[in-house]
């Protein structure tokens, strides 16, 4: 009977806290000052996200809680519509009226939305952006080759020497002008890995005995290794663990990489190609990222799981089985590679 009452009141507990987070939230879309119409003049810089733009509306008192309304937006499916611009607004408007008139634009009225996914080479993103924007391929191609373009803008390229972009392009959604150019485009893509550099990367730094490049490298691989968000991290520390005794990777992600195309499932021919980028064969990582990678896969490296596992074999269906001795992965892989 006693236990039967202790969890009727860790569900009260829980019911009260949910329902407390949702009056909270809602609360916190509301108006800031519902009897106050004076127009406030607000600028949203062309490359914006969402979390710029609901910085932006807290600087100016638009919006109490920034949190909440990253939330709704992207609850609502705003977050990939705003657009940049000049805007009339004020502390009367709520948080559902300053979505709909950051989606309709500003002023300005000559931007669009471009979307770079996670997990692009340069080669894909060019294609990408080129398809997107109705811009030269090659000029992109050109841009993303030659870093020292950006040197003096970016905080991330002076602390550091890359020899191409790849691997520092930030994935996500943009609102960019309809007169950008592609040297435009590549530096709003750059400005944003290096706010997220400042921000998110170069604080986290002390936690990993990897170098920066080292952190981009590793990340890109798991970009491309964990298709879930929730095992990136795991996947993360498999890599970190083989590193810290010496044990190849032998990350197929490379391996593809190395060969030109993506195969679910390697051959022993594949495995044998004569490329530094071959992790089957060489020790260590490769040498520059295979990908650009997403933020979750980049914080995964900086904030691993506490984990032991050395082997993961994919499952089939998105999933990984992680084990700590060969004898379980082979089981494993017998299982689940039939």
């Amino acid at each position: 009977m006693k236990k039967v009452i202790a969890l009727l009141c860790v569900l009260l507990i829980i019911a009260a806290a949910y329902l407390y987070l949702n009056n909270y939230i809602e609360e916190s879309l509301k108006a800031v000052e519902p009897g106050d119409d004076s127009p406030i003049v607000v600028e949203i810089p062309v490359g914006s996200t969402t979390n710029d733009i609901a910085e932006i509306l807290f600087e100016y008192n638009l919006i109490s809680n920034i949190n909440s309304f990253k939330y709704h937006a992207e609850k609502t499916g705003a977050d990939a519509k705003l657009k940049a611009g000049t805007y009339v607004l004020s502390k009367n408007m709520n948080a559902d009226e300053l979505l709909g008139t950051l989606i309709k634009g500003g002023s300005s009225g000559n931007t669009y939305n471009i979307t770079v996914i996670e997990g692009l080479t340069n080669e894909d993103m060019a294609q990408s952006l080129s398809e997107q924007t109705e811009l030269d391929y090659d000029r992109f191609i050109e841009l993303m080759e030659a870093p020292e373009i950006f040197k003096e803008e970016l905080e991330f390229l002076k602390d550091t020497s890359v020899s191409n972009l790849q691997g520092y392009l930030m994935p996500d959604t943009y609102n960019i002008y309809v007169n950008s150019s592609e040297e435009d485009i590549v530096r709003v893509l750059l400005k944003q890995f290096d706010k997220f550099y400042i921000d998110e990367i170069k604080p986290k730094m002390e936690n990993t005995r990897l170098t920066f490049n080292e952190v981009i490298n590793l990340a890109s691989i798991v970009e491309k290794e964990a298709l879930l968000d929730e095992e990136r991290d795991e996947v993360a520390k498999v890599f970190l663990n083989r590193l810290d005794i010496n044990m190849k990777l032998q990350s197929c992600a490379t391996v593809n990489y190395a060969n030109g195309e993506w195969k679910e499932r390697l051959t022993n021919e594949d495995i044998e190609i004569d490329s530094p980028y071959n992790t089957y064969i060489i020790e260590g990582l490769p040498p520059s990222p295979i990908n650009s990678p997403g933020k979750v896969s980049i914080i995964s490296v900086l904030e691993p799981a506490d984990v032991d596992y050395l082997f993961f074999v994919a499952k089939g269906d998105g999933t990984h089985y992680f084990s700590n001795t060969y004898d379980e992965h082979i089981n494993a892989a017998e299982e689940y590679l039939d």
